[in-house]
C-alpha cells in the first residue's frame, strides 16, 4: 500500500468520524446542506456532454477539462515540458519524492481549521483532478485554464505545487450545461515554495440545481505570493472555505471575492488567514450584490499568532441589498496574539447611496440607469484587481447579465 492509499484510508476514517456538517455546527449555522446528503455518495452516471465551444472564449491558455469529475483528454491542451497532468495519470506515472510531496495534499487532520466531512470525503474518494508541479525558477508561459463542466455529482481534488520562484496563473471555471440536480465536491490544495507566485481565479457558474461545496487550502513559504479572485454567480447553493497559512516570513496573500446573487441562491464563504510567521501581509476584499430572496454568508477570520511580529493585515466586506427580501450574514474577525501588528477589518450592509443617486438623477440619468451604474461600480472595485483582461470582461458581462438593467447603458458597461 503506497502513501496515497494510506492517506485516503485515513481520510475515509475521518469522514466516518465527522459525518456531514449541520446547522448545529457554528461554522455552518447559516448553511443547511441536509438536502444534499444523499448526493454525496451517489454514483455519477454516463454523460454525453461535449466541451467544444464551452467556457471563456478568446483565452490563450493551456486547457484542462473535467466533465462531471472525469478528465476529458480530447478537449484538453497541456504543455509537454511542464509537469501538468490529470491526477489519475500522475499517480500511475510518478513515484519517490514526487509522489510523497503530492501525497501531502491528501492528508487531512480532524483538528485542521474548518475541517468537515465534505473535505474528508473528498480526500478519500476524489476520482480525478489536476496535478500541477512546477520546478524551481520555472514560469508557466500561458495561464492554465481548468474547466469543470458539471450537471450531476462529481468529486475533484487538485494539487498545485510551485517550486522556488516558480510563477503561474491558474483559472478554475465551474459551469453547468443544464438544470439537473447534482453536487460538486471540490478541493484545491496549494503549496508555494520560497518566492513562488500564483494568480488563482475561481469562477463558479454552475446551474440552478447544482450545489457546490469546496475548499481552497494554501501553504506559503517565505516571500511567496498568492492572489485569489473568487467569483460566485451560479448554483443553488455554494459553500467555499478558503484557508491560507502564511507559514514563513515575508509571505503575502490577497483574497478578492465577488458574489452577484438573485432568486433563492445561497452562497457562503468562510476565509481564514493564519499569520504564523513575522513580516507577512494579507489583504481581503469581498463585495456582494443581492437581489430577490438570495442569501449570502461571509465569515472572514485573520489569526495573528504570537511570533508573527510586523503583521500587516486588512479585511473589508461590503454588501448591497437590491431587494427587501435579500439577506446577508457577515462576520469579519480578528484574533491577535501579538502587539506589534497593523490590522484592520470592517463590514458594511445597505442599499445604494441616496446622495449619489440624487447627484446622478440631477444630471439627467434615469433612476434605473443610476442604480445600475452605482451597482456595477460597487462590484467592479473587486474586479479591478484582475490582471487578466479577458477574464475580467467575461465576469463583468456575466455579472451584468444577472442584474435588472437598463438597455440604454448596456454598451457603457460592457466595453
Amino acid at each position: 500500500m503506497n502513501l496515497i492509499e494510506q492517506t485516503r484510508q485515513q481520510a475515509d476514517a475521518l469522514f466516518n468520524q465527522l459525518g456531514l456538517p449541520s446547522k448545529r455546527d457554528e461554522h455552518w449555522k447559516y448553511t443547511d446542506v441536509s438536502a444534499w446528503a444523499d448526493a454525496l455518495q451517489a454514483e455519477p452516471t454516463s454523460s454525453n456532454i461535449k466541451a467544444e465551444n464551452l467556457g471563456i472564449a478568446d483565452l490563450d491558455v493551456y486547457r484542462l477539462v473535467f466533465i462531471n469529475g472525469v478528465f476529458d483528454g480530447t478537449s484538453s491542451n497541456l504543455p509537454h515540458d511542464i509537469d501538468i497532468l490529470p491526477m489519475s495519470e500522475f499517480l500511475s506515472t510518478h513515484e519517490g519524492q514526487a509522489l510523497e510531496a503530492y501525497a501531502r495534499l491528501f492528508d487531512v487532520q480532524a483538528d485542521a481549521p474548518l475541517m468537515n466531512g465534505f473535505e474528508a470525503y473528498n480526500a478519500a474518494h476524489a476520482t480525478d483532478g489536476a496535478a500541477v508541479c512546477l520546478a524551481a525558477n520555472s514560469k508557466l508561459d500561458k495561464p492554465l485554464y481548468i474547466l469543470h463542466i458539471n450537471n450531476q455529482n462529481n468529486i475533484v481534488r487538485h494539487g498545485f505545487i510551485l517550486g522556488e520562484h516558480a510563477e503561474a496563473e491558474i483559472i478554475e471555471h465551474f459551469i453547468g450545461t443544464d438544470a439537473q440536480r447534482g453536487l460538486s465536491n471540490m478541493a484545491s490544495h496549494i503549496i508555494l515554495q520560497d518566492g513562488a507566485q500564483l494568480q488563482h481565479y475561481r469562477l463558479q457558474q454552475e446551474s440552478s440545481k447544482q450545489a457546490h461545496i469546496a475548499r481552497v487550502d494554501v501553504k506559503q513559504h517565505q516571500h511567496s505570493t498568492y492572489t485569489l479572485h473568487a467569483v460566485e454567480l451560479g448554483g443553488a447553493l455554494s459553500r467555499v472555505d478558503v484557508l491560507v497559512n502564511l507559514a514563513e516570513q515575508g509571505a503575502s496573500c490577497a483574497l478578492h471575492g465577488l458574489f452577484v446573487l438573485s432568486g433563492r441562491q445561497h452562497v457562503d464563504h468562510h476565509t481564514r488567514v493564519d499569520h504564523t510567521a513575522p513580516h507577512c501581509t494579507s489583504n481581503e476584499t469581498y463585495r456582494t450584490v443581492l437581489d430577490g430572496r438570495s442569501h449570502a454568508v461571509f465569515n472572514g477570520k485573520i489569526m495573528v499568532h504570537k511570533d508573527a511580529i510586523k503583521t500587516d493585515s486588512s479585511m473589508s466586506n461590503g454588501n448591497i441589498l437590491l431587494s427587501k427580501h435579500a439577506e446577508i450574514d457577515t462576520k469579519p474577525e480578528l484574533e491577535i496574539y501579538n502587539d506589534d501588528v497593523l490590522c484592520a477589518h470592517g463590514a458594511t450592509v445597505g442599499q445604494l447611496d441616496d446622495k449619489q443617486l440624487f447627484y446622478m438623477r440631477s444630471r439627467g440619468i434615469s433612476q434605473e440607469a443610476a442604480q445600475e451604474l452605482l451597482t456595477f461600480a460597487f462590484a467592479d472595485e473587486v474586479l479591478a484587481a484582475m490582471n487578466n483582461d479577458v477574464v475580467r470582461r467575461y465576469v463583468e458581462q456575466a455579472a451584468f447579465a444577472k442584474l435588472p438593467h437598463n438597455e440604454d447603458i448596456e454598451g457603457m458597461l460592457t466595453t
